[in-house]
């Protein structure tokens, strides 16, 4: 890390004293997360979770920080799910022993990285499949080395991503596991938060109810090498219906059911706020559980210029801060000719955004000079932590204590 590293300052004084954003010791535009937000938005899915008698492994796509997946495991995740072989061995190099990754194990490359780490350690790793190619090109690798993989047979939805579209065709892959002692059918994997559109609740209850009835099938005939087999799925858009679908359909004695949301340690103030709000409205033991998620993420930058009146051009963009599902949302000034932070209101608004520049509109009334820095919260955090090597965590006041690294 350099003192030239976007949004970083002085290494000693970051050690001895943290960053001081208002007394300008870190450069901007700068990424930061406030520590107690994180820690209470981990305890609150852990609680949802246990509340439903499930395990949680959330997705670390969202952050991609071995630092934050430890945070979630002490907070009582039963693992991590991730999405690529590389993001896999990143966990593995960094102590995490147990990991789903979300996705197919494809490629020979692939094949020999998570073999190096199967032969020397004791990590636990599954990987999803839907294709009788995969599982055979998996199945002959493993088994001239001697290794065995733990598998979960992804199911999916017409017009969604991975996945069988079709329960008639698991049988197919069932018997291509059971080819194979290299192959370890331990249960069954899905995701529902491709489903969308009107009645969108009603279709994922329909899709996991399927879903359900698929992997009780698959244990009636003995299909599982495991007595406890998995049934996993939720992102964090649908988790409440999940959950609660596969409460009422399967036994938490007869399987290990694992929920999967990853925006939550982070949250947001647009898609995943929304989502949230939909689930505390739905869900009566989402609403018992004390306090709600909480946005934690924030990016603080200068005003650069005013080049007319209402229009302020600020100093954070596309390589900055998440676009994609909504643009940042102004939050708090700060004066530095006066040492004054404010709230901001419905007065402030992005209207535009550029690689390296937002366009800020605002009232005349409201006070703005060139040399003020502005906080924004955002929309869809994993898109925002994507363009971060290095994020800073803050405590009550805006000092950055220490910093997080992502491995993106």
């Amino acid at each position: 890390m350099s003192e030239l590293s976007k949004g970083s300052g002085c290494i000693k004084q970051l050690q001895q004293t943290g960053w001081d954003i208002f007394k300008e010791q870190v450069s901007l535009p700068v990424a930061v997360i406030k520590q107690d937000k994180i820690k209470k938005n981990a305890k609150w899915m852990a609680d949802f979770t246990a509340k439903h008698n499930m395990l949680l492994a959330p997705h670390g796509k969202t952050t991609t920080s071995t630092e934050l997946f430890k945070i979630q495991l002490d907070a009582g995740a039963w693992g991590i799910t991730l999405a690529t072989v590389a993001q896999v061995i990143n966990a593995f190099e960094a102590g995490i022993t147990r990991v789903i990754m979300a996705n197919q194990l494809v490629g020979k490359f692939h094949f020999e990285q998570i073999a190096k780490w199967l032969e020397s350690s004791k990590v636990e790793f599954y990987c999803f499949a839907d294709s009788i190619e995969n599982l055979t090109d998996i199945g002959e690798f493993f088994a001239e080395r001697n290794l065995s993989v733990n598998v979960l047979l992804e199911v999916g939805i017409k017009g969604g991503r991975c996945g069988l579209r079709s329960a008639k065709d698991i049988s197919s892959l069932v018997a291509t596991c059971e080819q194979y002692t290299s192959l370890e059918l331990m249960g069954i994997a899905f995701y529902e938060g491709v489903i969308g559109g009107e009645n969108a609740a009603q279709q994922v209850k329909v899709f996991v109810d399927e879903v359900s009835t698929l992997a009780k099938r698959l244990q009636v005939e003995n299909r599982y090498n495991t007595d406890k087999p998995i049934i996993t799925g939720a992102g964090s858009a649908w988790y409440d219906i999940v959950a609660k679908t596969l409460y009422d359909n399967l036994c938490s004695d007869n399987f290990n059911i694992i929920l999967r949301p990853g925006c939550y340690l982070i949250h947001d103030t647009g898609i995943y706020q929304k989502a949230q709000q939909a689930i505390m409205a739905r869900s009566q033991i989402a609403y018992d559980i004390p306090g709600d998620l909480e946005n934690s993420l924030s990016i603080w930058a200068y005003v650069l210029s005013l080049p007319e009146p209402g229009l302020a051009i600020i100093g954070m963009g596309k390589r900055d801060v998440a676009f994609d599902a909504g643009l940042p949302t102004a939050e708090l000034i700060y004066s530095v000719k006066t040492n004054q932070l404010r709230a901001v209101n419905s007065a402030f608004k992005v209207e535009k955004i550029m690689d390296q520049h937002c366009m800020l509109r605002y009232s005349d009334d409201q006070a703005l000079r060139v040399g003020d820095m502005m906080s924004f919260s955002t929309s869809h955090p994993c898109l925002t932590f994507d363009k971060w090597r290095q994020i800073g965590i803050v405590e009550d006041e805006w000092v950055i204590t220490k910093t997080i690294s992502t491995q993106f």
